[in-house]
C-alpha cells in the first residue's frame, strides 16, 4: 500500500521516528559511512524512499540502470514487488529495506537481478553471494557472536553484488567499504561487525575482488584463489613437488 497510497496516521510517525533512528546512526559512526550521509537532506530523502532505504534505489538507477536490457521504471518495480512479497511472506520486520535485507536467495528476486547479466552470475551467487550453501552462510554459521547472528557476512555479500554486478567489466568497478556498510547497517548495530564480516569474505571467497578499499563480484575467480585452489592440488601429490624441487 506504501508503493501506491499517501502516508496515513501512525504510519508518519513510524517514518519519521525510522528516519530520525538512522539519521542519528550515521552522525554517530559518521566515518564509517559516505559524507553525503550526514546531510540533513539525507534525512528527508529517507522519509521520501520509506520504507526502501534511499541506497537501493541510488543502486537501481545508478549502475543497474546502465544494463542495456534494463528498463529503469518497470525494471526497478518489478524487482521491488518480488522483493515486498519476499520478506512479507518471511514475516520480516526490518525497520527499511536495505540493500543486505534483498533476499537474493529467492528464486523469483534473483531472476530479476540475473535476468539482465551474463548466465554465469547464478553459480556465483550460489556459491559466494547467498543460498543455503553459500560461503556467506557458512562464515555466518560458524560464528556464535554478533557476526552470525545478524548474519552480517551473508549481508555484506548482498550489498556487494546489488552495487557491483551490472558494472562487472567495466573499468571503474565496485563500491567502497563505507558504502557497503551504508548498506547493511541498522540503528543498535555496530558498523564493525560488519567490516569483520567483510574481511572474512574477502579471505576467502573465489569471486570477491579488492582493490584498496572498494569491493566487487567478477565472473572469473581471482589469481588468489586460483593459487590457492592449485596449492591444495599439489598438496595431493607430494612426489610431483619433490620432484620439481630436485629439478630446480
Amino acid at each position: 500500500r506504501r508503493l501506491f497510497e499517501p502516508l496515513a496516521g501512525d504510519q508518519f510517525k513510524n517514518r519519521d521516528v525510522t528516519a530520525r533512528a538512522f539519521s542519528d546512526l550515521y552522525h554517530s559512526q559518521g566515518a564509517e559511512f559516505p559524507p553525503e550521509c550526514r546531510d540533513h537532506d539525507y534525512e528527508r530523502r529517507v522519509k521520501a524512499a520509506y520504507p526502501i532505504h534511499p541506497e537501493i534505489f541510488d543502486q537501481l538507477y545508478g549502475a543497474w540502470s546502465t544494463l542495456i536490457k534494463f528498463q529503469r521504471t518497470r525494471g526497478v518495480l518489478r524487482l521491488m514487488a518480488s522483493v515486498i512479497h519476499s520478506l512479507w511472506e518471511k514475516g520480516d520486520k526490518s525497520p527499511l529495506i536495505l540493500p543486505c535485507m534483498i533476499p537474493i536467495d529467492d528464486p523469483r528476486v534473483q531472476f530479476e537481478l540475473t535476468r539482465y547479466l551474463s548466465d554465469n552470475w547464478v553459480p556465483i551467487i550460489e556459491k559466494d553471494v547467498d543460498g543455503p550453501n553459500s560461503l556467506p552462510q557458512r562464515i555466518d554459521a560458524e560464528q556464535s557472536g554478533t557476526l552470525g547472528k545478524l548474519q552480517a557476512t551473508r549481508r555484506v555479500a548482498r550489498t556487494i553484488y546489488m552495487g557491483s554486478a551490472p558494472s562487472s567489466g567495466m573499468a571503474h568497478r565496485g563500491i567502497e567499504d563505507r558504502r557497503v556498510k551504508l548498506g547493511c547497517v541498522m540503528p543498535g548495530e555496530s558498523s564493525a561487525v560488519f567490516g569483520d564480516g567483510l574481511r572474512r569474505l574477502a579471505a576467502s571467497a573465489t569471486y570477491l575482488y579488492q582493490d584498496g578499499s572498494r569491493f566487487w563480484y567478477d565472473t572469473q575467480p581471482t589469481v588468489t584463489k586460483l593459487a590457492e585452489d592449485r596449492t591444495e592440488q599439489l598438496k595431493r601429490e607430494p612426489d610431483k613437488v619433490y620432484e620439481e624441487l630436485e629439478k630446480r
